[in-house]
């Protein structure tokens, strides 16, 4: 956080890159047993923002500037597809394990490459099975032995809406991606400069990553951490979604495995002691809470309802202005998206939603 501290993209931003920059260190070679199955420190995580905001690729090229110079670090090319996934991942294979970092720039590019054959093979592979087969059109086989993927991506909520049916949304892929969502660039100088103590930082981190890839074994939580962990998960089990959105059900039902991954990296950039405390897990646990305050936006424009994304966008900008809007000064605004009829509707929804309301005396919308 302190060697990009001079960048426009937001904290919570460079906060994953990092995340998924020890998950791709760390690799196929440290995991937690759960008894059935074993859990592997590899994410899905994708930054969203309105395009042209907040600088997601930036981050995550500041991100790669360190764990590319990691000795034995496979990585996917920038744009591609399933098959050649696939293939890359099974000549990767190298001391047990077959483990690929891929960053994608435009997420959008990676799932459309290959359609839902792409979305199906992402989900088959986030669990690293022991072994994964493929069998080719031509009659071939394509085997992963010990598949292990960390991805990492940048996308917009519109293109989410655009790209992902609703009934695809908080199941399958979806559910195994953490959302981190912002519209809130930092205020930077227009050209960055870093001081010497950053300059400093980056071969340090360099090395830090170097010396996390070396960590191999299995994770355990400390007797306490084991007892919180368990009253937590407990707790939810009535009511695991509190936010009641059927579209974030699948996340919040996949929340045990996303912090068990996350507590293993949060631990992994402290010591190389695979010991899990409480520490890491109400680090990890305020983490997740973070970006979950914020899930309502990635899937915002998300739903049955054509005049969805339109509720969204006018919901915002008259609650940017106290002084409010009047209906002249809003047709104006959206002529380009919505007739007269339809933003009549969408205001109606809003005033029953009891997010905006009429002042008569003023003829203007306004935020309540």
């Amino acid at each position: 956080m302190a060697y990009t501290g001079q960048s426009e993209s937001p904290d919570v931003f460079h906060k994953w890159v990092a995340i998924n920059l020890i998950s791709g260190a760390l690799r196929r070679k440290a995991f937690y047993d759960m008894g059935y199955f074993l859990v592997y420190p590899n994410m899905y995580i994708v930054l969203v923002a309105p395009a042209g905001r907040c600088k997601k690729s930036t981050a995550m090229r500041m991100g790669r500037s360190v764990l590319d110079k990691v000795p034995d670090i496979e990585w996917s090319v920038d744009s591609i597809t399933r098959e050649r996934l696939i293939q890359d991942l099974s000549q990767a294979f190298k001391d047990g394990q077959s483990a690929m970092t891929s960053h994608n720039s435009e997420f959008a590019s990676l799932l459309t490459s290959s359609g839902m054959d792409m979305v199906v093979f992402l989900t088959d592979i986030f669990d690293c099975p022991t072994e994964w087969t493929h069998k080719t059109k031509s009659g071939g086989t394509n085997k992963i032995k010990s598949p292990y993927l960390n991805l990492l991506g940048a996308t917009t909520p519109d293109w989410i809406a655009t790209a992902m049916p609703l009934d695809t949304i908080g199941i399958g892929l979806t559910s195994r991606i953490v959302f981190v969502y912002s519209n809130n660039p930092r205020v930077r100088p227009p050209r960055p400069k870093l001081n010497n103590a950053q300059k400093q930082l980056h071969p340090m981190l360099i090395h830090d990553l170097t010396s996390i890839a070396q960590i191999s074994g299995e994770y355990v939580m400390d007797a306490d951490c084991e007892t919180v962990y368990d009253n937590w998960y407990e707790s939810r089990i009535q009511d695991p979604n509190p936010t009641g959105d059927p579209r974030l059900a699948g996340y919040f039902e996949r929340k045990p495995i996303h912090l068990i991954k996350l507590m293993m990296v949060l631990a992994a950039s402290k010591s190389d002691d695979l010991t899990m405390t409480t520490e890491h897990f109400h680090e990890a646990h305020e983490y997740l809470k973070e970006i979950e305050e914020d899930l309502p936006n990635v899937f915002a424009n998300v739903g049955k309802n054509p005049l969805n994304k339109d509720i969204e966008d006018i919901m915002a900008t008259v609650m940017s202005h106290e002084d409010g809007f009047t209906r002249d000064e809003l047709i104006s605004r959206f002529k380009h998206s919505v007739r007269i009829e339809e933003l009549n509707e969408v205001m109606d929804t809003l005033i029953a939603m009891n997010k905006i309301l009429f002042d008569p005396t003023t003829r203007k919308y306004r935020r309540i």
